[in-house]
């Protein structure tokens, strides 16, 4: 049975935050520290530790503030962490931040001003800054610039292209829509998200707002994408293949999912290639199409031509020569990753600037 360790908070929150916590110990207090000084004060902040070996959940326990409890329970996994943490909250809609992310001031406050122009939505989500440990700074999803996108099938996989525009540490749900898709599946180690996100969007419209109000940080300690290798298939592409097969008349959301597909396909043979098993890279390369990402493919099958020697010292010597950060840096997906679709843009440009206003305001991210 978890065990809760409870600090006075508000009987009737407004929102609740829920923070799924597994050895972040050298991130946990930047992420409390944004969620704390929010302009929306009456939230509850709940922190599921899912069986930490650091001393993350007791900086959790010392934090002070009368908003935050923390809840502990046996290593399960982040998608039982985060459904635990639904479960727990007492407000009726529940906005998400991972231990190692951060949040603008007004982050919350602009989630809840969506939700009360779009009641109707089953989730309410910003656009994100991704921060590399070197500072640099680039737009989760660079592509769209109206005030305000209702994400439906029609247009989220076009626009998933250019970054995810629901991402785990900047959108807000409505508890009970999420409990209706079931939450978030349980022992899925990547993409578990992404999926959760596609079956709550083919439920209703979730409404993005392409200004940042997150930062995603990339220097996160016992990251899951530097523990787990990018598959070959996700849990979403089922989810995916499901709605298609219920759809047969919505021919171009299919050619999109497809494309979407395609761009994980590339970021798993691109890890077989430089680090795995090259044959392999090579096969699932060979096994589809795509137009989206046709430069990107053959380029890959001309580096699995070379020794993965000579590949990984390439990418090292291109790393040593990157300008700093604030220096234009040239567009290259050469050495794309999978950490750059699950949290944000696999083609936007790496000098392009992503604030939200000025510097001063960077107070917590």
């Amino acid at each position: 049975m978890p065990s809760t360790t409870r600090i006075a908070a508000s009987d009737d929150p407004r929102l609740s935050v829920v923070i799924p916590l597994y050895n972040k110990e050298g991130q946990i207090v930047r992420a409390l520290d944004s969620v704390c000084a929010q302009t929306v004060r009456d939230i509850e902040v709940i922190v599921v530790d899912d069986g930490s070996t650091d001393g993350g959940a007791a900086l959790v326990q010392r934090y002070g503030d009368p908003r935050v409890r923390l809840i502990q329970q046996p290593n399960g996994g982040v998608s039982s962490a985060r459904n635990l943490g639904v479960e727990s909250a007492r407000g009726p809609v529940v906005a998400f931040l991972d231990a190692d992310d951060a949040w603008y001031p007004d982050h919350l406050e602009r989630l809840w001003r969506m939700r009360l122009e779009y009641p109707q939505a089953v989730g309410w989500a910003t656009n994100y800054e991704v921060v590399t440990p070197d500072g640099r700074r680039t737009l989760g999803v660079s592509s769209e610039t109206a005030p305000r996108v209702v994400l439906t099938p029609e247009n989220y996989y076009r626009i998933a292209l250019q970054g995810s525009p629901v991402c785990s540490s900047a959108v807000m749900v409505d508890k009970a829509a999420l409990a209706n898709v079931g939450g978030f599946p349980v022992g899925v180690r990547l993409g578990e998200d992404l999926d959760t996100w596609i079956r709550l969007m083919f439920t209703g419209p979730i409404v993005f707002d392409p200004k940042p109000g997150a930062c995603y940080h990339a220097d996160g300690d016992d990251r899951a994408l530097n523990r787990h290798a990018p598959p070959a298939r996700y849990r979403f592409f089922d989810t995916d293949e499901a709605w298609r097969r219920a759809h047969p008349e919505a021919v171009q959301v299919g050619a999109d999912m497809e494309e979407f597909h395609n761009f994980f396909r590339i970021s798993h043979a691109h890890h077989q290639i430089k680090y795995g098993d090259k044959f392999a890279g090579r096969q699932v390369l060979k096994g589809f199409q795509t137009q989206v990402f046709a430069d990107e493919r053959r380029r890959l099958l001309r580096m699995s031509l070379m020794p993965q020697a000579l590949y990984q010292g390439l990418t090292r010597l291109k790393r040593a020569l990157r300008p700093p950060p604030g220096a234009t840096a040239p567009d290259s997906t050469l050495d794309s990753t999978l950490d750059s679709t699950l949290g944000a843009s696999p083609t936007a440009p790496q000098g392009a600037s992503a604030a939200s206003g000025n510097a001063s305001t960077r107070v917590y991210p």
